[in-house]
């Protein structure tokens, strides 16, 4: 590829757990000079929202117990709090950090792909190709490729190229085809293309002993906080110019596991996942 560009975003979903991933961020890049800041994918919201949001995660950082009246007070902040959502509490505390912490935080439309979201990257980013890391629900267009040179990355909560798609690891849960679902239990980093999940990897971590949680949740919660820290050793690679850089792997299309799909993951589903993950952990813990 050519020479590239070293300054570089943050693409994230406005969610409790993308909080996680600004608090590692800031932690390792605030005050740098190429980190250019954070992008969201909502629509502005007010100040009051904001402030707020800032308030109650310095007033329960590390506040480990997600009882009622902390996760009511979340669900005002935030659109939603998911069941992984509520294990990160458990295991990792409330982040010190609000997901709009940054003092460089933009705010891009609920619609990633919309006129709101292009006309501000033409506007503040044009041609400058910088590096952007992205983790969204969202699939995004091809503009978003050329926006970054190529340079699109996304941290997916499953090993690939074995369980694609939204919900993957939970899918295969639910399948209960253990030897699958232990390829899959992990995180990947890749570069996005016009495919899902299809990009070139640069890493692949698999989770050692993926039925030590007490759910397929707390599963779920630990790759997403182990990935975003992933994340953060492959962006200072590219950023800093490493003597070595992570080489980009394409995946063959014969090992690529199926694309599972939101629409599809019910709350039928979701029990599925549930108890599939303790019937395997159970049949393994038997030997």
């Amino acid at each position: 590829m050519h020479y590239m560009n070293k300054d570089f975003y943050l693409l994230l979903d406005t969610c409790l757990c993308c909080a996680y991933a600004v608090n590692i961020w800031l932690e390792e890049f605030q005050g740098h000079e190429n980190f250019k800041g954070v992008l969201l994918r909502e629509a502005p919201p007010s100040d009051t929202l904001l402030q707020q949001r800032n308030e109650f995660h310095l007033r329960h950082a590390g506040q480990k117990t997600p009882h009622k009246a902390l996760l009511d007070e979340l669900r005002e902040l935030y659109p939603y709090i998911d069941e992984a959502e509520e294990a990160m509490i458990r295991l990792f505390g409330i982040p010190q950090y609000s997901i709009n912490a940054s003092p460089n935080t933009f705010f891009l439309g609920k619609n990633i792909n919309g006129n709101a979201a292009q006309d501000w990257m033409q506007k503040n980013i044009g041609d400058s190709q910088p590096l952007i890391f992205s983790h969204l629900g969202q699939i995004v267009k091809p503009w978003w490729i050329q926006v970054a040179g190529g340079y699109l990355f996304n941290v997916h909560s499953a090993v690939l190229p074995y369980a694609r798609g939204i919900n993957a690891i939970e899918n295969v849960a639910a399948s209960q085809e253990v030897v699958l679902f232990k390829q899959s239990a992990g995180l990947s980093i890749h570069l996005i293309d016009q495919g899902v999940d299809t990009g070139a990897i640069i890493s692949a971590l698999r989770v050692n002993e993926p039925f030590r949680f007490d759910s397929i949740w707390e599963l779920k919660g630990y790759v997403y906080k182990m990935g975003y820290h992933a994340y953060v050793d492959v962006a200072k690679r590219f950023i800093f110019n490493d003597p070595l850089l992570p080489a980009s792997i394409m995946s063959n299309p014969d090992l690529w596991g199926p694309n599972f799909k939101s629409k599809d993951f019910t709350e039928q589903q979701k029990r599925r996942a549930e108890e599939g993950y303790l019937a395997m952990q159970a049949k393994e813990r038997l030997g």
